[in-house]
């Protein structure tokens, strides 16, 4: 079960803007520091990641509106979903990753394995039908 019983809401979130548990990491540390100001720099010490990954990280989730930038040579980031939607989906991820962190690691890995099978499967059912035709 890929889902692992996570909430709906969760599960588009994951879906739609987390590719990778770096990322949640990234967007889950500034959640839980609002008014701090964060660099990639700062980022890649306090989750001991590596300073470009960081950079890039946090780049995309300015990118998805998850996060404001100030947009300078070296950018600020904070944590500023634009939409009300989004500031509830990461409290409730924030939420649920807290408690069941290796269910929501198992699904952010389990999407593109699912989306690979699924192609795969695509060309057995065809090569089946064509098989029946024969």
């Amino acid at each position: 079960m890929s889902d692992a019983g996570l909430p709906p809401r969760v599960q588009r979130f994951i879906t739609t803007h987390i590719d990778s548990v770096e990322k949640l990491e990234v967007l889950l540390l500034l959640r839980a520091q609002p008014g701090r100001e964060w660099t990639a720099s700062s980022v890649s010490l306090e989750l001991r990641i590596a300073e470009p990954s960081a950079a890039m990280r946090l780049a995309d989730l300015a990118a998805r509106s998850l996060v404001v930038s100030d947009g300078g040579d070296v950018p600020v980031y904070r944590f500023g979903p634009a939409s009300s939607e989004d500031a509830q989906a990461v409290a409730e991820l924030a939420s649920v990753y807290a408690a069941r962190r290796v269910s929501v690691i198992t699904f952010i890995f389990s999407r593109p394995l699912d989306k690979v099978r699924g192609f795969a499967e695509a060309f057995v059912l065809k090569k089946d039908k064509d098989g029946d035709h024969g």
